[in-house]
């Protein structure tokens, strides 16, 4: 079953990368003369897990790893506008996290190396200050993941106890009773919320074992999903639902068809509508710093082709 959340999400891109660490430390070029983690010194770069958690042996990157990982440091090193900062960092953060601790400090000292070699003191001063933002900005990220993640399992928890406790049997209260939690708690559904209630439902959903038990609270969890997802689309409006639904398919033919059929039905002022949030969508995605998911622009601006050319036929 599919559902629009990959379209909500995509409706908080803009913010959501521009807003994460914003008012943190400005990168700066630092005046130290030697790098934080440099071999020849006492110090290491703290990057992934502290002292106090031994880290566990890292597998060897692979050379596209490494080349993607050392592209991503020198935009950081080169980066004049700092607002871009948090928005390269936050694109790239899959990779960042698979490469913390060992694996990725031995990349930084082998990049830093490099341009001392070239001995542009400037690089170098730029090159130090990289690492301590990219570290920073990867402390602060999992620590606020940690703070998210135990708030949506409050959340969830919220709306599981609301669903499954007794009322009598009247079922039409407790419908009810849901109804009116998910309105107030609207403002607590972020993007966030959403992939941790849809990693749930994955997770149950491929259970080893799925007997009776495990069956009825996926069903528990795909409920709370849709009514989720219906509550915050209303604000969206209905071209906004179509297209976060079209957005949850994965094969290209089955969202063109999907999108030819309900165009068919609907017509030529559905379709101008729907071009209309296209093109939005498309120039707020170019609009984000650093870059918006490549895989996403492409999806939506095939869309957009697909309406253009069932307008101009109409």
């Amino acid at each position: 079953m599919k559902f629009a959340a990959t379209f909500l999400l995509s409706v908080f891109l803009t913010t959501a990368a521009n807003a994460f660490g914003t008012t943190r430390t400005p990168f700066h070029t630092s005046t130290t003369k030697t790098a934080p983690w440099s071999t020849s010194t006492s110090r290491k770069a703290k990057y992934g897990p502290s002292d106090a958690a031994p880290v566990e042996p890292a597998s060897e990157p692979s050379a596209d790893q490494k080349s993607r990982f050392i592209a991503v440091f020198d935009q950081i090193m080169n980066c004049e506008v700092r607002e871009h900062l948090p928005s390269i960092l936050t694109t790239n953060i899959e990779l960042l996290l698979e490469l913390q601790g060992e694996a990725g400090v031995n990349i930084f000292n082998q990049r830093v190396e490099e341009i001392e070699a070239a001995g542009d003191e400037e690089m170098i001063q730029r090159s130090y200050a990289a690492v301590e933002y990219i570290v920073y900005f990867l402390e602060a990220f999992v620590s606020e993941a940690k703070l998210m993640d135990d708030n949506n399992k409050q959340m969830l928890g919220k709306i599981l106890r609301c669903m499954t406790e007794e009322s009598g049997g009247d079922s039409l209260a407790k419908q009810e009773k849901l109804d009116e939690l998910i309105k107030n708690e609207k403002s607590n559904f972020t993007p966030g919320f959403l992939r941790h209630l849809d990693g749930e439902c994955t997770r149950i959903a491929n259970a080893k074992k799925m007997d009776v038990e495990t069956t009825k609270m996926l069903e528990v969890m795909r409920v709370i999903q849709t009514r989720i997802i219906e509550e915050l689309g209303q604000d969206l409006g209905e071209g906004a639902q179509v297209l976060g639904q079209l957005l949850g398919y994965e094969s290209s033919e089955e969202r063109l068809a999907v999108l030819d059929a309900g165009l068919k039905v609907r017509g030529t002022e559905f379709a101008k509508e729907l071009k209309a949030m296209t093109e939005e969508a498309l120039q707020g995605l170019n609009n984000v710093p650093g870059g918006a998911d490549p895989r996403l622009v492409n999806i939506v601006r095939e869309m957009d082709g697909r309406i253009q050319e069932f307008i101009a036929k109409n």
